[in-house]
């Protein structure tokens, strides 16, 4: 395969064969044999150029456009994140292939990704946070192992606090909240906040389609000591893990008075 824009290290010549299992260039010319690291081949402006591409129609909705430029930067670039994410996808929504989508999140989990990969998949998974119900531990997990950095807390909140709230508003159960994705939200609590997550869960409290305050079902006893149990005590948790101590405070207060009122409503 011809790598467009890289040239023989050696005598200089751009007749060259790419194998993109190996990231071994071997020229035609000399027979010089190169290997190209990740970073390298990221940086590559064929990739440069069909990533954006690709990003760009996936961002408009044109998925098979998107997955045809995906493919191109996978041509050359076999593991980049945001032409894997794209691709998957696109199986997965697009074909109806079962299992694209965690296969991705599996496969990429033993790669450490650069800070621009990391950047387009936060612009990708917001861009499609509509089908991602069933992935928020798996987005979350991924952004939190790639941005561990000090100077990433910022950033990190941001993403958080525009996708995570958009996704809880559309919960139709409490079943989302597992223990796995509450110890990922206290981690992202001591880490930066979040404070619109930490809001929008205190409006699930009163909101979800589980809380006995939806359909006036406190006389479901049962259920509703569950939903104290599984729900209300978890966001409890989370809230009181917040980095801030004004903000802690201020939740906590807010919380209180919720779980303080659910308690009398519930006669728990």
């Amino acid at each position: 395969m011809e790598l467009v824009g890289l040239l023989c290290h050696g005598c200089g010549s751009s007749n060259v064969t790419f194998d993109p299992k190996t990231r071994i260039l071997v020229c035609n010319q000399c027979g010089r044999e190169e290997y190209y690291s990740r970073a390298t081949l990221n940086a590559n402006g064929k990739v440069l150029l069909s990533k954006d591409n690709a990003i760009k129609f996936f961002t408009q909705g044109r998925f098979e456009d998107a997955e045809h430029y995906a493919k191109e930067v996978i041509n050359i670039s076999k593991d980049n994140a945001p032409a894997l994410y794209i691709m998957a996808y696109y199986n997965e929504f697009i074909c109806k292939k079962d299992g694209a989508l965690k296969n991705f999140f599996y496969e990429i989990s033993n790669i450490a990704l650069e800070y621009d990969e990391v950047q387009d998949l936060k612009q990708l998974f917001l861009a499609s946070s509509y089908n991602l119900l069933d992935y928020e531990t798996d987005v979350l997990k991924l952004i939190v192992d790639n941005m561990q950095a000090e100077e990433d807390r910022e950033d990190l909140c941001n993403f958080v606090d525009k996708l995570c709230p958009y996704l809880i508003s559309r919960r139709t159960s409490m079943d989302f909240l597992t223990r796995d994705l509450v110890k990922i939200y206290i981690k992202l609590t001591e880490l930066c906040n979040i404070p619109k997550t930490c809001f929008a869960l205190l409006k699930s409290i009163q909101e979800n389609p589980d809380s006995p305050y939806v359909n006036n079902s406190f006389y479901l006893q049962a259920k509703a000591k569950y939903f104290f149990d599984n729900f209300i005590q978890p966001v409890g948790e989370i809230i009181g893990s917040m980095k801030s101590m004004e903000l802690r405070d201020k939740f906590i207060s807010s919380y209180n008075k919720k779980r303080d009122k659910y308690k009398l409503d519930a006669a728990i």
